[in-house]
């Protein structure tokens, strides 16, 4: 499946079912790790995994069957079994022409490769007139140049970077954080990042969180009712709940907050989808099993967010600067409810007091939009009543 808008391919790690097995629609038929996260495929269909395709370790092109799900018995066309399933795309995705390639081959010739494996042709200098292919119909993948280039070769290039030593221990980017460095790199490169910044009294905000928890005997976090308020705001402020491109916006009609996760070495944003459309609790629920998924490294590729918040307050952080996701025109960070004595109507109380953090992509936000923005949320997080939480 298309398992999200810029990835080309994605590795089989596991098979769930074997050939033969019966499997139900819905049912969960392999992962597929991919340079976000590891993804679970489910049968669309109901039957018996009657081939597979492409085996567990294989980095297969995105919409390129890896198996055929049918009926005890059914037959299917051998070519397509093949590899050849849509002439147009493989034709288009997966051939090189003899200018593409290294190395000099014949007019007459073709080579079919996968893009990463090109990928690593190109960055190795691999003649892949050389080069046997393993896959579907002689296609050149990415394991069949891994035994070219061998664990020697790779070292050495990495132990010959400056200000390396025998000493110092080398940690490769793994997929996940290779592909959070490309998209913030992006992200302070492409977008004029301008910040905004506000505390809020969140002493009657957590006074309700703590009722409304012990009244129906429910687990609301800061978290879910910050997710609801931002989603209200959103409705309010179009131009925030957006995607920049280079020459213009697009306004979302869906508002889909995403809640940030932190893995073990990376960093997801699973979304909310329709958020300003559910109720308090099913923002909870879909909050805590979109993190439970995340913290795995499984996620539903789902939705595309409009809107991202990211939290972290529950690390005694008072607040912090955070970088835009993109193609998302702004981002919100919450820091920790401290606290602190502050002067109210000529008396000093303590109040719980949580700062928050607006980035904004200049290009499609001004700064007086993104402040009313800003104090909106703390409208409603300093007024919880004005919420329907049902």
């Amino acid at each position: 499946p298309q398992i999200g808008q810029d990835l080309p391919t994605g590795k089989i790690i596991q098979w769930m079912k074997k050939e033969n097995d019966p499997i139900e629609k819905g049912e969960v038929v392999l992962n597929v790790e991919s340079e976000k996260a590891m993804f679970e495929v489910e049968a669309e269909e109901s039957g018996i995994l009657l081939k597979i395709l492409h085996g567990e370790g294989e980095e297969v092109d995105i919409l390129i069957p890896v198996g055929y799900i049918g009926q005890a018995g059914e037959a299917y066309e051998e070519n397509a079994a093949s590899g050849e399933t849509d002439k147009t795309v493989v034709q288009k995705e997966t051939v090189e022409t003899p200018e593409a390639v290294t190395g000099q081959i014949s007019d007459s010739e073709r080579i079919i490769i996968s893009p990463s494996a090109r990928k690593l042709a190109q960055e190795y200098d691999i003649d892949l007139a050389t080069v046997k292919g393993s896959g579907p119909r002689g296609r050149i993948v990415k394991q069949d140049l891994s035994a070219l280039i061998g664990p020697s070769r790779q070292t050495l290039e990495s132990e010959d970077r400056p200000g390396t030593t025998d000493a110092d221990t080398v940690v490769p980017f793994s997929r996940v954080r290779q592909k959070i460095a490309e998209r913030l790199t992006l992200s302070k490169q492409t977008k004029p990042h301008f910040h905004l910044f506000v505390d809020v009294d969140v002493t009657g905000l957590l006074a309700f969180r703590k009722q409304i928890n012990n009244e129906h005997k429910m687990h609301i976090t800061i978290t879910d009712l910050i997710v609801m308020a931002t989603a209200r705001a959103l409705t309010e402020f179009d131009r925030i709940n957006a995607h920049v491109e280079d020459d213009r916006i697009v306004l979302k009609k869906n508002i889909n907050v995403g809640v940030a996760v932190a893995m073990e070495d990376g960093l997801l944003v699973p979304v909310i989808p329709d958020t300003d459309q559910k109720s308090l609790n099913e923002i909870s629920e879909i909050v805590k099993n979109n993190s439970a998924a995340a913290k795995r490294g499984s996620v539903n590729p789902g939705d595309q967010g409009t809107f991202t918040i990211s939290s972290l307050g529950m690390y005694s952080i008072s607040g912090f600067i955070p970088v835009i996701n993109p193609p998302e025109a702004a981002i919100l960070a919450v820091g920790a409810a401290e606290q602190k004595v502050v002067p109210i109507d000529g008396n000093i109380e303590i109040r719980n007091i949580m700062s928050l953090t607006l980035a904004c992509d200049h290009r499609a936000v001004d700064g007086s939009y993104g402040a009313q923005f800003l104090n909106k949320i703390k409208y409603y997080l300093e007024n919880i009543e004005k919420l329907n939480i049902d």
